[in-house]
């Protein structure tokens, strides 16, 4: 009996030592291998850069001279694929989708189609602004589209211009069309409705284009001779032929920033501000970016300028999540700004407040108006007859 006791015991030393628990997480005493997931980073990788604040998940092709800045998801879904073909760029908080569950054009662009013959695909020079989200669609050649633009299984012929805010669902964009910011196209009636561009926006697309191939190039320059610290976080700017002598940013006293922010450049951001998750402040390109005291800007917000422009953004800002400002812009004291606002080439006064998903581009807020939601202010007497809040 003793013996019959001392082999159970045994049994459960045993037992218990091959189920041993450390901080929670359960160890087997038979060596279990671990799989692990380091691979070359994907920063600096064939004449492109990819922000090491990126997700990307699935079949993915990129050709030469990409640029994709900071948190953007580039994601196709098993059975599926996305190509971003060359000199294309994907800008701040992008989202770029291949869903399997979703109805797609077949497009013979993207080589590397899955077994659904899902994908999403770009052709060359093609330039996505920030928080442009695209699902299933076929951008093709020298096309732009803009911010906070949506498309969900859409064409875009050669040249097409989607203007900031634009949703398009189910039809094919003909080749040189314009896409009016704001515009909702669901019918392929409407589509086929739509203006040419203009020579001034091919004009545009081409300044773009040019600007991030230098992005694509001295990114990679900076984050092969300075590493990965000098491409997140708060850094210096790449030089560039329009910024041959870069600063770092300046942050003032108690500025607190959460996880996966990124800040460049000639930005100066106020005493006691706080700036969200996967923010992007990016004086790269248009410098300065000025931001004063107090300022409490959410999660993902990005701040960017065209070249040669700034944003200077008085004391008080309060920003909630997912808004775009971009230079030249010019904002007073105490603005108050809804989730997935755009604010753009405008000059704004004191204590104005803009509602969520609100579009202002090219106007003068006077002081103290209320733009309210879902609202599009692109002319000036639009906002000549704002009211006061």
């Amino acid at each position: 009996m003793r013996r019959i006791r001392n082999k159970v015991r045994v049994a459960l030393i045993v037992l218990i030592l091959s189920t041993l628990t450390i901080g929670g997480i359960a160890f087997s005493a038979e060596r279990k291998e671990l799989f692990s997931l380091a691979r070359p980073a994907t920063i600096a990788v064939n004449s492109s850069f990819l922000s090491p604040l990126d997700e990307l998940f699935g079949d993915i092709a990129i050709g030469r001279g990409v640029f994709i800045s900071g948190n953007t998801v580039v994601r196709a879904d098993p059975g599926t694929s996305i190509c971003l073909e060359s000199e294309t760029n994907l800008q701040d908080n992008i989202l770029f989708l291949a869903l399997r569950n979703l109805p797609s054009p077949q497009s013979t662009r993207c080589g590397r189609l899955g077994a659904t013959g899902i994908s999403s695909s770009t052709g060359e020079k093609v330039s996505i602004a920030h928080q442009a989200k695209i699902e299933n669609s076929y951008i093709g050649n020298f096309t732009f589209i803009g911010f906070r633009a949506y498309l969900n299984n859409v064409v875009l012929e050669d040249g097409a211009f989607v203007l900031h805010g634009a949703r398009l669902t189910n039809v094919k964009i003909g080749k040189n069309r314009l896409v009016p910011i704001g515009a909702t196209i669901t019918t392929q009636a409407q589509a086929d409705a739509l203006p040419l561009k203009t020579d001034e926006n091919s004009e545009f697309q081409t300044e773009v284009l040019e600007v991030n191939e230098e992005f694509a190039e001295h990114y990679s320059e900076l984050y092969d001779n300075e590493g990965f610290d000098a491409v997140v976080g708060a850094s210096v700017a790449p030089r560039t032929s329009w910024n041959p002598k870069p600063v770092k940013p300046t942050l003032g006293r108690n500025v607190q920033i959460a996880e996966f922010v990124r800040v460049v450049g000639d930005v100066r951001i106020g005493d006691n501000s706080t700036i969200g998750q996967r923010t992007s402040i990016r004086a790269d390109e248009g410098t300065p970016i000025i931001i004063g005291d107090n300022a409490e800007i959410e999660d993902r917000v990005t701040f960017h300028a065209l070249k040669g422009t700034s944003i200077r953004i008085g004391r008080n800002l309060d920003s909630d999540d997912n808004i775009v400002f971009h230079g030249p812009l010019e904002v007073g004291d105490n603005l108050t700004i809804g989730d997935d606002a755009i604010l753009f080439r405008s000059q704004v006064g004191n204590s104005v407040n803009i509602g969520s998903r609100a579009i202002v581009v090219g106007v003068t807020l006077r002081d103290g108006v209320r733009v309210p939601e879902n609202a599009v202010i692109t002319t000036q007497k639009q906002a000549d007859a704002l009211r006061q809040a």
